[in-house]
């Protein structure tokens, strides 16, 4: 058949159902290649993505090998700064010890000690241990505070006062030491 030999009416209605297969493609046809693109479009931008942050973890792999072998390299400095034993009663007497040895050495007489806190977290075990003490000279006091601040094992200063009485002088100091913990320490109250 050919168009020519069509009448006027059959002209029509091929056309006007041209026209509605061209609006339905325009209508439905586009979106969805728009859609497709888009889809295509989102993809393109995820790889992108991702090949960003592949590069990223790749850049950042020497850094991390970096710090590690400094870790590893710090790991028995840092060690040599921890308490031995894993038990309260034994680390309280650890540091209750050095601190009367290095008052003593700075001419501090330690006059009474509180009962020690212990908190145990994530494998370790943090003690802290308040005592009173007197002194004549006050210049013990900085040497005090030195040889504390050098200690090995660490042993921090979290509180620190010191008052005149007369012809003495009398304070009272908080340390702190820490020491690996398995879980199962026993005394110390939190």
């Amino acid at each position: 058949m050919h168009f020519r030999s069509l009448n006027l009416r059959e002209k029509n209605i091929l056309r006007l159902g041209a026209v509605v297969a061209v609006v339905l493609l325009l209508s439905n046809g586009i979106p969805a290649l728009m859609t497709v693109y888009q889809s295509r479009a989102d993809q393109i931008e995820q790889l992108r993505d991702e090949i960003a942050r592949e590069q990223r973890l790749v850049d950042d792999a020497s850094v991390w090998r970096e710090r590690r072998t400094q870790i590893e390299e710090q790991r028995p400095q840092l060690a040599s700064q921890v308490f031995p034993g894993n038990a309260t009663p034994m680390l309280t007497a650890a540091i209750q010890r050095q601190a009367r040895e290095y008052a003593a050495a700075a001419g501090i007489i330690i006059n009474s000690t509180r009962l020690a806190e212990s908190e145990q977290t994530e494998g370790w075990l943090k003690v802290e241990q308040s005592l009173s003490f007197t002194l004549t000279d006050q210049s013990g006091t900085l040497s005090f505070l030195q040889q504390l601040e050098n200690a090995a094992p660490f042993l921090g200063v979290t509180e620190f006062s010191m008052r005149r009485n007369r012809n003495q002088y009398t304070g009272d100091i908080t340390v702190v030491g820490l020491s690996r913990s398995t879980g199962n320490s026993s005394g110390g109250g939190q």
